[in-house]
């Protein structure tokens, strides 16, 4: 069962830190509200309810690829097989790209073994083959800003710090903020930016497009610079934030450590699997007035479960903003993420 993806609405709202409406004060159709709805009715197992939230999304959001492949999944669990083959191709034709969701979601059991449904998983392989090359061109149209360390040696494998903006934001203010903590421990900076515009800014679309702007930034940076593979060390602000926590728990292998900022989390859908050896080192911060404060404490306290170094550092007076970290804080937490 892939939870992360069935909750996706819901995770992008909690993961911009916005604080919920009560029913009193909003009428039950709010998306919000909707997604909620979907999430409990699911959760409890009660289709036939999920199937009402889910067509009154598709309704007030119609032709949204994870809403309507969704909507396969719960038509599926309560048996009625037609009807979700009838979702998943709607899904598909609106660009549902998730290889591995659709191949290994339990919900979809019992339509394996239906005449399309070979059919329906070449279709999503196509598309995710298409979102990679879109992905892929539109990052080399916009690629990231590389800060260099002072007196950088390119002889020496450096480490490297990709930074991640907010939602709305831009990587443009992120090389002053970040450079002189980098600079001291003489790692390079990179600052890509999200795919999607958001006014006079950017955000990430899904944790797809950030997973894989990721790949491609690291990439990219090796292409002109030696790295130091084993001192990779990946954050961000806000939604940029959540982003870098979900990145960095899905490739432990590749990260040394993960600097979440003022970040959103769903213990639905967002609880790390057991750390695996030589998995991350994770930096929360957070401000004392930040309405993701309860939830970046709640990450913290999960991942530490789960067997991950944590230290959640909490700042007294202090709300939504990257501005207020100051060098010195940012310099501990890389000494604890590169800490061995």
């Amino acid at each position: 069962m892939n939870r992360r993806f069935r909750l996706l609405l819901l995770a992008i709202i909690l993961a911009l830190g916005l604080t919920p409406a009560s029913a009193s004060e909003n009428p039950p159709n709010t998306p919000r509200q909707m997604a909620e709805g979907f999430n409990r009715a699911y959760t409890n197992a009660n289709f036939v309810e999920a199937i009402r939230w889910g067509l009154k999304i598709e309704e007030s959001q119609p032709g949204q690829a994870r809403h309507q492949y969704n909507l396969a999944c719960v038509y599926a669990l309560a048996g009625n097989e037609q009807t979700a083959i009838a979702w998943l191709h709607r899904s598909v034709e609106n660009g549902f790209r998730r290889v591995t969701t659709i191949e290994n979601d339990s919900d979809l059991k019992i339509l394996r073994e239906h005449p399309q449904w070979a059919e329906i998983l070449a279709a999503v392989r196509t598309n995710a083959q298409s979102y990679r090359q879109a992905v892929r061109q539109a990052f080399s149209r916009e690629p990231p800003e590389i800060v260099l360390p002072p007196d950088h040696d390119p002889e020496f494998a450096a480490p490297l710090i990709v930074a991640m903006h907010g939602y709305g934001g831009r990587p443009g203010g992120y090389p002053a903020l970040w450079r002189p903590a980098a600079g001291k421990i003489g790692a390079i900076l990179a600052t890509p930016r999200g795919l999607q515009p958001r006014g006079e800014g950017f955000f990430w679309g899904d944790l797809e497009e950030a997973d894989t702007v990721i790949q491609l930034t690291i990439e990219y940076v090796k292409q002109s610079h030696l790295i130091d593979d084993s001192r990779i060390i990946l954050t961000g602000f806000s939604q940029g934030g959540f982003m870098a926590m979900a990145v960095g728990a899905r490739h432990p292998d590749v990260f040394a450590g993960i600097i979440p900022m003022a970040g959103g989390y769903n213990p639905a859908i967002d609880t790390p699997d057991p750390a695996p050896p030589g998995a991350p080192r994770f930096f929360f911060m957070v401000g004392g007035q930040d309405n993701a404060r309860t939830q970046c404490s709640d990450a913290a306290e999960a991942f530490e479960a789960a067997g991950y170094a944590v230290k959640l550092r909490i700042y007294p007076g202090v709300g939504h903003s990257f501005a207020l970290w100051t060098n010195r804080e940012l310099g501990k937490a890389l000494k604890f993420v590169l800490e061995n």
